[in-house]
């Protein structure tokens, strides 16, 4: 019995252990073979994340994808995946800043074309979205990730909507900001270092693949212990795989991000994560140097950010809303179900899924919203 044991325990090591070479190869062999270029392709400014168009392998039709610093691999979507016959190379467990993992399969994209520019032998986990994932809904083929980032320097214009890429880097502009960033071996997902209040903040990821401003892990909220906090309980950011639960802190604070001084809010996350977002960004252009480890902002406007809702509703069925944010100030817990709000139900309003996630801004950026609860009572919010 107890060799049978061991051998078992041999055979998970050896599995384990031949997985993680695999998956080692498929981030050493990508490649992008062209030379002294530069490449420039429109992308679509969608819910704040931006979204660009792929060819992969000898597919005939251009796919959207999610542009994401923040993915260590990239994704393709699993139905799409087993259409153009990708291979299955080894598998891997993925996990997102929900707090949510999931064992997938990793695939091997031998050809994948941005604009006249291709880059090959790329890996990316095979996606099978979570039933409440709002990225289906903005760029359903998958995510474009740090894997293939990291073979080319960048260049994000949020204002003209153009992402650059070519193996030079681009020069920065005089009067830019300069941000070194770390990065680990085998993929190009930034981490940052800056600044709140004067107190240094590490390991902070530099996300485009994250539609917030800066999020940061609940410990360090007790450092402004004399700055107000407004509590807020959330369950409706949403990843790949879904929502997970979170408790909010959000306090007015300086940042400072490679010498650039904001006063923003900072959300401070009971899920430890620690992420710098499109809301901030989008007010630069970005420039990514691989080669010195240095991210550059060119500012276009002065950084605004507003304050973050308290209360959201999901759906939770064609006639019943489910509270997905709300906090301590208001008589609704989290996950409470609700009969209407301004009178009406979901399917008053929205005709699918991604139809609400693509359009509840419209129901929640009101001056204020009388919801019903299953008693009949009801309740105004301002």
């Amino acid at each position: 019995m107890k060799n049978r044991i061991i051998y078992i325990a041999f055979l998970s090591f050896f599995s384990a252990s031949c997985s993680y070479f695999k998956n080692v190869k498929l981030l050493t062999d990508a490649k992008i073979s062209r030379e002294h270029y530069v490449q420039t392709i429109p992308f679509e400014w969608r819910k704040e994340l931006i979204v660009v168009k792929a060819r992969l392998n000898s597919d005939t039709v251009l796919r959207e994808f999610i542009f994401d610093t923040g993915a260590f691999n990239s994704k393709v979507e699993s139905g799409l995946a087993n259409a153009l016959g990708l291979e299955v190379v080894t598998e891997k467990t993925n996990s997102t800043a929900q707090g949510l993992s999931q064992k997938i399969e990793v695939v091997r994209i031998d050809s994948l074309q941005l604009g006249e520019t291709t880059a090959y032998n790329i890996g990316a986990g095979k996606l099978n979205y979570g039933p409440t994932s709002a990225s289906p809904c903005i760029a359903a083929s998958g995510i474009i990730g740090a894997n293939l980032i990291k073979l080319a320097h960048w260049k994000i214009d949020y204002q003209n909507q153009l992402l650059h890429f070519s193996d030079t880097p681009f020069e920065a502009k005089e009067g830019s900001y300069s941000l070194p960033f770390d990065r680990p071996l085998l993929s190009g997902t930034p981490q940052i270092s800056l600044k709140v209040e004067g107190k240094k903040a590490e390991n902070v990821l530099f996300d485009v693949g994250y539609n917030g401003g800066l999020v940061l892990p609940l410990s360090l909220a007790s450092h402004f212990s004399n700055v107000d906090s407004k509590i807020i309980l959330d369950q409706s950011t949403s990843g790949i795989y879904g929502t997970n639960a979170d408790s909010l802190l959000v306090k007015n604070l300086t940042v400072e991000v490679g010498g650039v001084k904001a006063k923003i809010p900072v959300e401070f996350s009971s899920l430890n994560k620690a992420l710098l977002g499109n809301e901030f960004l989008k007010h630069f252009v970005v420039i990514i140097n691989y080669d010195t480890k240095e991210i550059h902002l060119q500012k276009q406007k002065e950084v605004q950010i507003a304050p973050p809702h308290n209360f959201l509703v999901a759906v939770q069925q064609d006639s019943l809303w489910v509270v997905s944010r709300t906090s301590p100030d208001l008589p609704l817990r989290l996950g409470e179900t609700l009969l209407s709000v301004n009178g009406k139900k979901p399917k008053d309003l929205f005709t699918s899924h991604c139809d609400y996630v693509m359009n509840v801004g419209k129901l929640i950026d009101q001056d204020s919203l009388k919801v019903q609860k299953m008693n009949g009572t009801f309740l105004n919010i301002r």
